[in-house]
């Protein structure tokens, strides 16, 4: 009886402890836009007065939740050419949680949300001039809130992250994206060793959650394994996860580069880049349910045994080649590279999952009694014989799991070759294996 007690009052506790964190930090997102989008700011136009004292916030708030600024006050500054004779000024904040694993500490994850938007304008009304301005809210006042929140919380747990997480409030999007294109190219000399850049903006038109999409740019199955690993974490939002391109926003001077991308957005509406863009159109709750899922996605990626794989838009190393053969002849291609995909059965790897893993996989009796259940994601090779070859555990869920998956796809009979132009090439493939207990 006594036994039950405690454990009653232990989850009243920490039930009310979740409730008046999630108060708060609702409480903090509706500040911060606030800030954002107050009058005085006029729009936060790249290179405006309304930006710097935007950036003076975003920079204190950094400062306060304990983080170290890469740039002093006022940030990293940068030069835009407006026109002949007329040079704008802008600039990123960026903060810093360090890992704490030496072996890992120098890769990064990278949260970014731009904080500029249109300005102002002047309109003649009723036969007089008059200053109008685009308050932004959801463009992107929600992004940079959201960020801000994430920043908070990364710091308080940073105990637990190995990799550092890099924080950047990026300067004139709204011109071209050249806040976040100087970050990567004059300002930051590691972007080879970013893992992830998650990108936050417009994401407070949610619905209550509802509404909350990922763009991923191009297919990447290690990142929509994450992705759907964080989404089934008790009480997280489920975002809809797309592999392919959205608005033009930050992320795509980074997805440029090869770099794994997430786009988090609620989507595009009828106020967008419009003086109705007000903060009382903004859904806080969807804001603080992507506070928590980019934080726990986040925590994932700073955590994995090895970065996440980039995309077929890197720089491909030099590749030493067989004798005989060149360098373009033995290359390892992606399979979504190739002209004619590597198929299984005359299908893909949804096929090949269906059809061949599924089918003869066998659940470890081991993991069934102590309940595990979840994704191991593996990576393996179908060579120019259309065999299977150098199967590998990318994400790991438990050695049972792990071994009866590589197992299972091992003994794959020969696919069809993935072929470049005429000639069968191979191809690198990752694919999730789901093990999931019936009820």
């Amino acid at each position: 009886m006594i036994k039950t007690l405690k454990l009653t009052i232990a989850l009243l506790l920490l039930t009310t402890a979740g409730l008046f964190s999630q108060n708060e930090t609702g409480m903090a997102l509706r500040r911060h836009a606030g800030a954002l989008t107050a009058d005085s700011l006029m729009g936060r136009g790249a290179g405006s007065r309304g930006e710097k004292i935007a950036a003076a916030y975003i920079g204190k708030v950094f400062q306060e939740a304990g983080l170290d600024l890469l740039y002093p006050q006022p940030g990293q500054d940068f030069s835009i050419v407006n026109s002949p004779g007329d040079t704008l000024h802008s600039a990123n904040i960026i903060a810093v949680a360090e890992g704490y694993d030496p072996a890992f500490k120098e890769e990064f994850i990278l949260i970014g949300a731009h904080y500029d938007h249109l300005g102002s304008y002047t309109a003649n009304i009723n036969g007089k001039d008059t200053v109008l301005f685009y308050p932004g809210a959801d463009d992107n006042a929600s992004g940079v809130a959201v960020m801000l929140e994430v920043a908070k919380m990364i710091k308080a747990q940073a105990f637990k992250f190995k990799r550092t997480v890099i924080f950047a409030a990026f300067g004139a999007e709204e011109r071209g994206m050249l806040g976040s294109w100087y970050f990567a190219n004059r300002g930051f000399g590691q972007k080879d060793k970013i893992s992830l850049m998650i990108n936050l903006d417009m994401v407070g038109r949610g619905q209550k959650g509802e509404g909350l999409h990922v763009y991923t740019m191009m297919p990447h199955a290690e990142l929509v394994t994450l992705l759907k690993d964080v989404a089934d974490q008790p009480l997280m939002v489920t975002p809809s996860i797309h592999t392919a391109p959205y608005f033009p926003s930050d992320h795509q001077v980074f997805s440029s580069e090869g770099i794994p991308v997430a786009l988090f957005t609620t989507g595009l509406h009828r106020d967008y880049h419009s003086m109705r863009d007000r903060i009382s159109e903004l859904d806080f709750v969807t804001m603080e349910m992507t506070a928590q899922y980019v934080f726990e996605l986040a925590l994932s990626s700073a955590n994995m045994e090895r970065p996440l794989s980039r995309t077929s838009l890197a720089l491909q190393p030099d590749e030493p080649g067989k004798a005989g053969e060149t360098k373009e002849e033995n290359k390892l291609y992606k399979n979504y590279e190739t002209d004619v995909p590597a198929k299984f059965l005359q299908g893909g790897e949804q096929q090949f999952l269906d059809r061949w893993v599924y089918k003869y996989i066998k659940y470890p009796q081991s993991a069934v009694e102590k309940g595990i259940q979840g994704r191991v994601l593996i990576e393996f090779t179908i060579d120019k014989e259309g065999k299977v070859k150098d199967v590998e555990v990318i994400k790991s869920l438990d050695y049972d799991l792990d071994e009866a998956a590589v197992k299972a796809i091992s003994a794959s009979p020969d696919w069809k070759p993935a072929r470049k132009g005429k000639r069968a090439v191979a191809v690198r493939i990752a694919v999730p294996v789901e093990f999931r207990l019936k009820r």
